[in-house]
């Protein structure tokens, strides 16, 4: 169970072991150790996952395959959110790239390459930074050249 690929093959395997444990001659003992574990393992891998006490292992697996759809759910909507607001961020760096060149060649005319590719491998602090040296700048390259107090 802990090396599974992806959800479905983790709730085969805990159906298998809750049939498994179910034709047990040593149910209760078994069932015992086996949520103990699992509730230690998934209390390892997903702190702060509310994990009930359970007394029959079948009622368990029900449980835990229901508990692994909706982590997998959960999963799926944060990577979205943060694939959200990461694209949100890349698109804001573009339009603050793309608005420094434009301030830059109507001030200075046309962008020599490696200035367009180190704008083009900035953050977002930095371009900001570098816009407002280019409102006051005499050149294209004091723009670009560290400030010295």
């Amino acid at each position: 169970m802990e090396h599974t690929h992806d959800t479905d093959d983790a709730k085969r395997a805990i159906r298998y072991l809750g049939q498994a444990v179910a034709q047990s001659p040593f149910k209760q003992t078994i069932d015992r150790a086996v949520m103990q574990w699992m509730q230690y393992r998934l209390s390892r891998k997903m702190p702060g996952l509310p994990l009930p006490e359970l007394d029959d292992m079948l009622k368990g697996t029900e449980m835990l395959e229901t508990n692994i759809d909706q982590w997998k759910a959960k999963a799926v909507a944060e990577g979205l959110q943060i694939g959200k607001l990461e694209g949100k961020l890349e698109g804001k760096i573009e339009g603050e790239a793309r608005a420094l060149q434009h301030l830059l060649s109507r001030r200075f005319g046309a962008i020599p390459m490696d200035i367009v590719a180190r704008i083009a491998a900035a953050d977002l602090e930095q371009i900001e930074a570098w816009f407002d040296a280019a409102i006051t700048a005499p050149d294209v390259a004091s723009v670009f050249t560290p400030t010295r107090n």
